[in-house]
C-alpha cells in the first residue's frame, strides 16, 4: 500500500497537471520542449504527401484538447469532491481517496459528439511499441510535454491511442499532427489509459509556432 504521505504528494502533483494541459505558454517555454523541436522526427516524402492529401481533402476538422472534454464534465470538481486540503499528513482516508481519484481519472468520460468524426489533432508523442531500432508503430498522443513519461498521465479523455499504418521514426515527445477517424474506445497501457483511438491516415510534424493552439 502506498504510504499516506506519498499519496498526498501524488494527489498534489495531479492537481498541478490539471492546470498544465490548459497552459500552452508553459509548454512553449520549457527547455525540454525547445530542445525537442530541434531534434524532431524528419518525415519521409510519403509521410508529407499523405499529410498534404489529408489537408487538401477538407475532410478533417482540426480539434483542440478541450473539445475532447464533454461539457458536462468539469475536472476541477473531481478534485473538489475529495477535500484534500482537510487531510492531515497521516490521514487514513488518503489512500482510499487516491484509489478513487485514480479510478475516476482513468474513466473520465469522452465527448460522444466526436465519435466517428474525421479530425486532426496536435499533441506530444508517448511511445508504446518500438519494432526494433527506432521504428514506432503505436503511441499515446497527449496534450502536454512529459505526460505519461516524466509525470503521471492526464485523464482518459485527454489521451488518444494512435495506431500507425506502418512503423515510422517518430520519437518520444515529438510534437505531431495526427489525421484520422476519432473513435471513442477505452484502452489501457502501462503508461496511461486512453479514452479515444485514431487509426492514423497521416501524421506530420507540428510547428513550434502553432503550439499556442492547444
Amino acid at each position: 500500500m502506498i504510504p499516506t504521505t506519498a499519496s498526498r504528494r501524488i494527489i498534489c502533483l495531479l492537481a498541478v497537471l490539471l492546470c498544465c494541459w490548459h497552459s500552452a505558454t508553459a509548454l512553449a517555454l520549457t527547455d525540454d520542449f525547445t530542445r525537442q523541436q530541434s531534434e524532431q522526427w524528419q518525415p519521409t516524402r510519403e509521410d508529407l504527401a499523405k499529410a498534404a492529401d489529408a489537408k487538401k481533402s477538407g475532410k478533417y476538422t482540426e480539434i483542440t484538447w478541450e473539445n475532447l472534454i464533454p461539457a458536462s464534465w468539469d475536472p476541477a470538481k473531481v478534485f473538489d469532491k475529495f477535500n484534500f486540503d482537510q487531510f492531515n499528513d497521516d490521514d487514513p482516508r488518503a489512500d482510499k481517496a487516491l484509489k478513487e481519484f485514480q479510478a475516476m481519472w482513468s474513466n473520465a468520460p469522452a465527448n460522444k459528439e466526436l465519435g466517428g468524426k474525421l479530425v486532426s489533432i496536435a499533441g506530444f508523442v508517448a511511445p508504446l511499441d518500438f519494432l526494433g531500432g527506432d521504428q514506432l508503430s503505436e503511441f499515446l498522443l497527449v496534450p502536454y510535454f512529459g505526460a505519461c513519461i516524466h509525470v503521471p498521465p492526464p485523464p482518459a479523455n485527454q489521451i488518444v491511442y494512435v495506431i500507425l499504418e506502418k512503423p515510422t521514426g517518430i520519437q518520444m515527445m515529438d510534437t505531431v499532427m495526427v489525421y484520422g477517424k476519432l473513435e471513442i474506445e477505452k484502452s489501457e497501457s502501462d503508461i496511461g489509459d486512453a479514452g479515444y483511438r485514431i487509426k492514423a491516415v497521416a501524421v506530420e510534424p507540428y510547428a513550434t509556432d502553432q503550439t499556442e493552439q492547444y
